[in-house]
């Protein structure tokens, strides 16, 4: 009988001893892409539409559109006489 509480004692020091550890090895969050200006991007896109270029990614660029309000911010790139 008296065995019981000295193996009871040593099976919960033993889990409890198992709890915490943590090795601070935790994976950094990945850091955000830069943003970049929408409008740019599309120009130079527009500027560049030969039939043989590959696709462009987009899925991993985080875009800032400043010309949202901007009727004109494609003048330079778009004919409006059509």
């Amino acid at each position: 009988m008296r065995l019981l509480p000295s193996v009871t004692l040593l099976l919960s020091a033993l889990a409890l001893s198992a709890c915490g550890g943590d090795d601070d090895n935790d994976v950094p969050p990945p850091q955000a892409n830069a943003a970049i200006n929408y409008t740019a991007f599309v120009k130079v896109q527009l500027a560049n539409t030969r039939d043989t270029r590959d696709p462009v990614n987009i899925n991993n660029i985080r875009f800032i559109n400043r010309d949202m309000d901007n009727p004109q911010a494609y003048d330079s790139v778009l004919d409006s006489n059509k």
